[in-house]
C-alpha cells in the first residue's frame, strides 16, 4: 500500500490503495488521499471513480474544505512568480485557492500579478506589514477554507501541501501545521543545498506518507496551515508584531492556549530562499521590538533570562546526550524548571520510549506548557508540595543556574528523594572560575564580588557530600572566548598553567545515590 506511493510518489494508484485503508481508519485523511489520487490520475475513466469516492465520503461528512494559501508580494515579481507556479505543479486545484495580497510593490509584481487568472489578488496602496498582510488575504479568502500561510520566497515540492493537510488532519485537536525545510529556525531544516533541483529531488523523496509528527511549542510562519475554525477562535495575527517577526509565535502560543496543538510535519519538505523582504531593514532592531512586545503580551518579564524559548534550538536541552544513556524502557524523567516546554518537547520527540515531566514555577509559563500533548508539565508555588512529589524518577534534571543559593538546599533535598534508588541526576551550576567572573576585576573595571546569589560548584559538593550523594561524571560546557580578549586570557592561562577551566561557564554534575 505505502510502498507504492514511496516507489513512485506521482502515480495515482498507491493513493487509491491508501485511500481505501484510511476510510475505515481516518475519514478526512481519506477525502485528501483520493484528492491527490485523482490529482495524479490521466485515465477518465478512472478519475469518474475516483470523483464518486471524494462524493460518497463528503455524503459521509469527510470533506476537508480546500486551503487558501495567502502569499505577500512586496517587489521580487520572481520570487512571487516562481512561487506560485510551483503551487500550480504540485497541487489540485480542488485543494486550495491562491490569494495574494500585495503591498504596494514598486516593480512590475502587480502587473504580473493582474494578469494571473487563477488568484484572488487584493492590491495595496500602502506596505500593511507581514501580519496585516496577512489578515487582510484572510478575509479576502473564502470563509469556509483551512489558512496556508506561505511565504513568495518558497518553492513547493511535489506533495507539499497534500502531506502538510495529512499532518493537520491526524488529530482533530491539531491546530496548525508547520513543514520542514533547508533554512529556517525552530529545528525545522532538515536538508541543505544550493542547488534547486537537488532540494526538489529531496522533497519528492521526503514529501510521503509516514506519522513523523513532533509537537512544537511554536512553528515559524514561512508555511504554516491552520485549520479554519481553530483560527476562527483564537483571532487572526497580531499586528501590534509590524513588520514582522514573533507573530508566528504569538499565534502558535494563542492556539496552545485554546487547548489545539502545533505540529511539525516531518514529512512536508518547502523549499525556503530566506528573509529576502527583511534584506534592506534594521532586522537585528525589529527582532528586538518585536521580542519585547512579546514578552510583555505574556508577561515574561518575570522569566529568568527568558529570551524568544519558544524555538527549540534557542533552548535545546543541556540533558538531551545524557537521556541517550538511560537504558530502561518506560523510564520517568523529570526536568526541573522546564520553562516553556520547547526544549522538554524536542526530547520527547527524540526519545518517545520515555516519559517525560517537567515543574515550572512561573505562572506566565505555565499557563502555556500545562497545554502540551506527549509530556507532563505542572505548575508548582513549593517544590516540597509539587504535583510529582510521589512519583519516582529515573532520572532528573536540575539547572541551578536559574535557582538562587539560598534555594539549592530545599531543591536538593526534595528531589533526591523522588530518585530511583538507581535513578541519577544532573545537575549545572556556574564555574567560579570562569574568567568573566575575574577578567574585569583584573582589567580594573570594577571591583564588584562575584554574585552571591548564585549557585556555584563549591556549593553543589558541599551539598553533595550533606547529602550522602555521589558523583559519577563531569560535563564541562565550554564557551568560545571572544577574540578581542583571547590571546590576554591564553597568556594568562600559559602563566598560572591553567588551560581549560577558565574558558568553562558551567559544568554539569552526574550523581547517584
Amino acid at each position: 500500500m505505502l510502498e507504492k506511493i514511496k516507489e513512485n510518489p506521482l502515480d495515482y494508484k498507491g493513493y487509491l490503495e491508501y485511500g481505501k485503508y484510511l476510510e475505515n481508519v481516518n475519514l478526512k485523511q481519506a477525502y485528501l488521499t483520493y484528492e491527490n489520487a485523482l490529482f495524479y490520475c490521466h485515465d477518465e475513466l478512472v478519475k469518474i471513480e475516483i470523483q464518486n469516492k471524494l462524493d460518497e465520503i463528503t455524503y459521509r461528512q469527510g470533506k476537508v474544505e480546500p486551503a487558501s494559501i495567502v502569499i505577500l508580494s512586496y517587489n521580487n515579481r520572481q520570487l512571487t512568480q516562481q512561487c506560485i507556479e510551483s503551487i500550480r505543479e504540485t497541487t489540485p486545484e480542488s485543494a486550495r485557492e491562491i490569494v495574494i495580497v500585495d503591498n504596494n510593490s514598486q516593480d512590475d509584481s502587480v502587473a504580473y500579478l493582474r494578469q494571473q487568472d487563477d488568484i484572488v489578488l487584493v492590491e495595496n496602496d500602502f506596505n500593511a506589514g507581514f501580519p496585516g498582510g496577512c489578515n487582510i488575504g484572510i478575509k479576502a479568502s473564502k470563509k469556509e477554507n483551512d489558512i496556508f500561510l506561505l511565504n513568495n520566497d518558497t518553492i513547493l515540492c511535489a506533495n507539499s501541501l497534500y502531506t502538510l493537510r495529512m499532518g493537520l488532519y491526524e488529530k482533530d485537536n491539531y491546530g496548525a501545521a508547520g513543514a520542514v525545510t533547508n533554512n529556517c529556525a525552530n529545528l525545522q531544516s532538515v536538508f541543505k543545498s544550493d542547488s534547486i533541483d537537488e532540494l526538489k529531488e529531496f522533497g519528492l523523496k521526503n514529501n510521503v506518507v509516514n506519522k513523523r509528527n513532533e509537537i512544537k511549542l511554536m512553528l515559524v510562519g514561512f508555511a504554516v496551515l491552520i485549520k479554519r475554525h481553530v483560527l476562527e477562535k483564537v483571532g487572526y495575527l497580531d499586528e501590534r508584531f509590524f513588520p514582522g517577526n514573533f507573530e508566528d509565535d504569538d499565534i502558535s502560543l494563542r492556539i496552545l492556549k485554546e487547548n489545539y496543538q502545533n505540529v511539525l510535519i516531518y514529512n512536508s519538505f518547502i523549499i525556503h530562499l530566506g528573509a529576502v523582504s527583511f534584506q534592506k531593514v534594521d532586522y537585528n532592531g525589529i527582532l528586538k521590538n518585536n521580542y519585547d512586545k512579546l514578552a510583555g503580551k505574556y508577561n515574561f518579564q518575570e522569566d529568568n533570562g527568558f529570551y524568544c524559548f519558544t524555538h527549540s534550538e534557542t533552548n535545546l536541552a543541556f540533558y538531551l546526550n545524557q537521556i541517550k544513556e538511560i537504558k530502561e524502557d518506560n523510564a520517568k524523567i523529570l526536568v526541573v524548571k522546564s520553562d516553556l516546554g520547547a526544549a522538554i518537547l524536542h526530547a520527547a520527540y527524540l526519545y518517545p520510549q520515555f516519559e517525560f515531566y517537567g515543574l515550572n514555577n512561573t505562572v506566565s509559563c505555565a499557563t502555556i506548557s500545562t497545554h502540551l500533548e506527549g509530556v507532563h508539565i505542572e505548575h508548582y508555588f513549593d517544590l516540597e508540595n509539587n504535583p510529582f512529589k510521589s512519583i519516582k524518577f529515573d532520572f532528573i534534571v536540575l539547572d541551578s543556574t536559574v535557582i538562587q543559593k539560598d534555594e539549592f538546599e530545599k531543591y536538593m533535598t526534595v528531589l533526591k528523594d523522588m530518585m530511583n534508588d538507581d535513578g541519577k541526576m544532573l545537575i549545572r551550576a556556574k564555574n567560579q572560575s570562569f574568567y568573566m567572573n575575574w577578567y574585569p576585576i583584573l582589567k580594573g573595571e570594577t571591583d564588584s564580588e562575584f554574585n552571591q546569589n548564585v549557585v556555584y560548584c563549591k556549593n553543589v559538593n558541599d551539598m553533595l557530600s550533606k547529602l550522602d550523594l555521589n558523583v559519577k561524571t563531569w560535563i564541562f560546557y565550554y564557551v568560545d572566548l571572544p577574540s578581542e580578549i583571547k590571546e590576554e586570557i591564553e597568556a594568562i592561562q600559559k602563566v598560572v598553567g591553567v588551560q581549560n577551566h577558565i574558558t568553562v561557564e558551567n559544568v554539569g554534575y552526574i550523581i547517584y545515590k
